[in-house]
């Protein structure tokens, strides 16, 4: 994995635990600069990532899984409840990430 390009992310328990399990496999962030300056290269065009490394919290002994990139979008009018009861509901236009398999977990057990 040392040669792919992985983006950094923190998540909050619950969406950190539909997304480990693999029924949650897209994440929305909001569109703002500390968003765009992680998902767009300066000339406003898409950055290319393998992999998407999500942390629960932040520390390096804090559990994280790794999952697989598989592109960016926006979405807008979305409404979904999972299995734990997180919620996602927001009318305004968002990023979409999309993530492919889980392809690492670690520090599970913190």
């Amino acid at each position: 994995m040392s040669t792919s390009k992985i983006l950094q992310l923190n998540l909050k328990t619950e969406p950190f635990n539909v997304m480990v399990s693999g029924e949650k496999n897209v994440e929305y962030r909001d569109i703002k600069q500390w968003s765009n300056s992680r998902l767009l290269n300066k000339d406003g065009s898409t950055r290319h990532y393998d992999l998407v490394r999500f942390t629960l919290g932040y520390g390096a002994t804090k559990p994280y899984f790794v999952c697989k990139y598989k592109g960016l979008t926006k979405a807008s009018n979305v409404s979904q409840v999972y299995s734990n009861g997180f919620k996602i509901d927001f009318d305004d236009e968002r990023w979409c990430l999309l993530l492919g398999d889980v392809v690492e977990v670690g520090n599970k057990d913190q």
